[in-house]
């Protein structure tokens, strides 16, 4: 599995021929061509900073089949595939599991919208903007390390409770937060992952 960390919480996730974007926000409108052919693109949820109408509606023009929960279909000029919680299904034989997580606490102290989670392949899994999932396992974590109501030990706590062996840091470039903090936080603590940083475009073998 290849993956590539592009602003924020966006991924672009190559699994074999199969090639998937995660969260891509309006930050990402200038990569359009540069991500090359798209098999699908998933959401997470409605936030300006994982999701813009305009580029949802640019990959579906393109052909390119675009999935999101009922609340962010509802902020988008097209129609989607909606999923739901416990869904799974295939893109191009690539299996996908949606997995509803609650959205951070928002700075007001309010719940924030609907988020659904995805694990892919049964390895990764990207939670949007959530960091508490109960019941599910993981080799890799997409883990949020900052945000509204998410501190570095939720991140480190949330790592651990899906057993995953590598955190890949997200959600951090809007606020400016340094992923190699974390990375250091966990190494000195002797917690039971790997932290993998990824800069702006870059991309590992996991």
């Amino acid at each position: 599995m290849k993956l590539t960390r592009y602003y924020q919480s966006c991924l672009l996730i190559e699994e074999g021929r199969v090639r998937i974007l995660i969260d891509p926000s309006g930050h990402e409108a200038g990569n359009f061509d540069k991500f090359g052919k798209l098999d699908g693109v998933l959401y997470t949820h409605e936030h300006t900073d994982h999701f813009d109408p305009d580029l949802a509606q640019k990959f579906a023009g393109s052909g390119v089949a675009v999935y999101a929960n009922a609340s962010t279909a509802k902020q988008m000029k097209l129609q989607p595939t909606v999923i739901s919680d416990n869904q799974e299904f295939d893109i191009k034989g690539l299996k996908i599991q949606a997995r509803e997580l609650p959205h951070c606490l928002m700075v007001s102290g309010d719940a924030g919208p609907q988020n659904t989670g995805y694990l892919i392949a049964g390895r990764l899994f990207h939670p949007g903007d959530g960091t508490n999932l109960a019941g599910l396992s993981t080799e890799i974590l997409a883990v949020p390390i900052t945000g509204p109501d998410i501190s570095l030990k939720d991140a480190c706590d949330f790592t651990k409770q899906v057993s995953a062996k590598i955190a890949v840091p997200i959600h951090y470039d809007f606020i400016g937060t340094k992923p190699e903090i974390f990375e250091m936080f966990a190494k000195n603590s002797q917690l039971p992952f790997e932290v993998k940083v990824l800069g702006p475009g870059e991309s590992t073998e996991l």
